[in-house]
């Protein structure tokens, strides 16, 4: 029998007296050992050693593998020694849970809720009234495609006046919001050469022939 069956590495041996441990095979047939006394290493030949080990314990070495097994269950079990140690008792851990369970029905707001949950509320809110403008008399086409118009009319020109662009009738917009120097600018191109615009909002006024400068309306 070769030396590597009759003493495999890590087997326990007795050699001079002393119990070692069978750590590998030389090329030359010899078994390396180390003792478990001195911790010293040998290569010795293997009529001088004799086996202390039984069958079962002659086995190969424990796999890579089963040793990450045990360490495993090693650090499980000691993980749940640990948790049983921080104090915590058994009886009062279902009326935690039982509490916890009936909580969050109750307590959930609506920003945990999912984005077409929290936004339903608010497509059957009531939409702001949307009141009609009113327009007056031979105001132009292109008058009623304006947005956020309150009121429009024709404001007659003044025969009496030298310039004629001061004789010409005027387009006046009463808007709901906005600057009234920008909507002054927008009417003016809009309307072209054939009449002058007024525009008023609710903080200001400008009329083309000031260049729609805005006169501040507010109190």
């Amino acid at each position: 029998m070769s030396a590597p069956e009759s003493f495999p590495v890590g087997s326990i041996v007795l050699y001079l007296g002393n119990r070692a441990n069978v750590t590998g095979h030389a090329t030359d047939g010899n078994i390396e050992i180390r003792t478990l006394d001195t911790g010293s290493e040998v290569s010795v030949q293997p009529d001088r050693l004799t086996s202390l080990t039984t069958p079962a314990a002659a086995g190969p070495p424990l796999s890579r593998a089963g040793l990450f097994a045990g360490t495993g269950l090693v650090a499980v079990v000691t993980l749940a020694f640990l948790l049983d140690l921080g104090g915590s008792d058994p009886n009062e851990a279902p009326a935690a849970t039982s509490q916890a369970s009936s909580e969050p029905a109750a307590r959930k707001s609506p920003s945990a809720l999912s984005p077409s949950a929290a936004a339903a509320p608010q497509a059957h809110a009531t939409p702001t009234p949307h009141v009609a403008p009113r327009y007056g008399a031979e105001v132009p086409a292109w008058v009623k495609r304006v947005q956020d118009v309150e009121a429009a009319y024709i404001l007659p020109g003044n025969p009496g006046e030298k310039d004629a662009a001061d004789r010409r009738d005027s387009i006046v917009i009463k808007y709901i919001s906005g600057d009234a120097g920008q909507r002054c600018t927008a009417m003016r191109a809009l309307a072209g050469t054939e009449h002058g615009v007024i525009a008023y909002t609710p903080t200001g006024m400008a009329v083309d022939s000031n260049d729609c400068l805005s006169v501040n309306l507010s109190p």
